[in-house]
């Protein structure tokens, strides 16, 4: 059985392992996931367990702009073990974090997959998202800023 919950400090060794299989080996340590487990309140981190063990997460950020009345939230990261996938692990995880939002009031969200990335997309239709037609940009400064 799956279970969904917000993520606490005691899973970040876990997190730690399920990300480097996500982002790769070494994006971020136990330390600095505690910590921003403790101390970041604009990100909600939910995890979903069978047993023991952690087989995916999900992270989300509520943004707030003088620009618009209603605020929006994003799915920033979304993740779930190969093996745990297309048994609904990642639409619990989904639901879990809209209903996290909607407690906020946040009754519009938004997210980003890559644009090659056919299995993310009809996931993300499946569940109720539609692509639109915005494109993102990103930049670093060069290194010596």
């Amino acid at each position: 059985m799956t279970i969904v919950r917000r993520a606490d400090p005691q899973d970040a060794e876990p997190l730690k392992r399920l990300n480097d299989l996500f982002n790769g080996e070494g994006c971020n340590s136990a330390e600095n996931i505690t910590a921003s487990l403790l101390h970041n309140n604009q990100e909600i981190v939910c995890v979903a367990s069978e047993g023991d063990s952690l087989v995916g997460f999900c992270c989300g950020q509520v943004f707030r702009s003088m620009c618009y009345e209603n605020h929006h939230a994003e799915i920033t990261e979304l993740f779930v073990r190969e093996e745990c996938r297309r048994r609904g692990v990642g639409t619990r995880l989904i639901a879990f974090m809209e209903a996290e939002f909607c407690k906020q009031g946040i009754r519009h969200f938004q997210l980003f997959t890559g644009a090659s990335n056919a299995a993310a997309q009809a996931f993300y239709r499946s569940c109720g998202y539609r692509a639109t037609g915005e494109m993102m940009f990103r930049k670093k400064p060069p290194e010596n800023s």
